[in-house]
C-alpha cells in the first residue's frame, strides 16, 4: 500500500503515472501495463519532490503514455468537465483486480482496518463506491474525515481477512 503515494491522471488522451521512489516495484508494475502506449524507448522521468504537508522531500518516479483516443472512452467515464467522477456502472466496472490497484494506490492501514482515500469524489461518489464494496465484495465500511474535513472509505477490522482473500492474488 502506498499512502496515497501513486496518482493515475487521465489527462486529454494520455494516463500519466506518479510514484514514490520506495514503490519502485509497484511502479514497474503499472508500467508494463501502459509501457506500449509510451514512445519508442520510453525511459521513465525521475525527479526530487517536496511534500508541502510535511515539508520533507523525497524521489519520485513517472510516465506518460502518449495522446491517444483509445483513453477518451476513459476520461468520458471517470470524468466530466476535468472533475474526477464515479461512473453510473462503478458495481460492474469495479473488478478484484481493480480493488487492488485502487488499494495499492490510495490505500493505507489504519489501525487494524484501512482508509482508502476518496478525496477527489463528491459525497455522493462516496457513497456509491461504499455500495459496491459493501454490496458486491461484502466488506463492513464507513466514511471518515480527515483534519481538512475529506473523505476516506474506512474497512473495518472484521471485513480484512475477507478483503485481503480478494486481492491477495493481485497485490504486488
Amino acid at each position: 500500500m502506498s499512502n496515497d503515494t501513486s496518482l493515475i491522471v487521465i489527462v486529454k488522451s494520455s494516463i500519466s503515472s506518479s510514484q514514490h521512489d520506495f514503490e519502485k516495484s509497484y511502479f514497474y508494475y503499472v508500467l508494463s501495463f501502459f509501457i506500449h502506449f509510451c514512445a519508442k524507448d520510453y525511459i521513465p522521468q525521475s525527479r526530487i519532490v517536496r511534500d508541502n504537508r510535511t515539508k520533507k522531500t523525497y524521489s519520485a518516479i513517472s510516465f506518460t503514455t502518449m495522446h491517444l483516443p483509445c483513453f477518451n472512452e476513459f476520461k468520458e467515464m471517470f470524468y466530466e468537465v476535468n472533475v474526477k467522477r464515479v461512473p453510473f456502472n462503478i458495481y460492474e466496472l469495479l473488478t478484484l483486480r481493480g480493488l487492488a490497484f485502487w488499494l495499492m494506490d490510495d490505500g493505507s492501514r489504519h489501525g487494524d482496518g484501512m482508509h482508502i482515500g476518496v478525496y477527489a469524489f463528491t459525497n455522493a461518489d462516496v457513497d456509491k463506491l461504499m455500495f459496491v464494496l459493501q454490496d458486491k465484495f461484502n466488506l463492513k465500511c464507513s466514511i471518515h474525515y480527515n483534519r481538512d474535513k475529506k473523505p476516506r472509505i474506512y474497512i473495518f477490522k472484521e471485513s480484512m481477512d475477507t478483503l485481503r482473500t480478494l486481492v491477495k492474488p493481485y497485490f504486488i
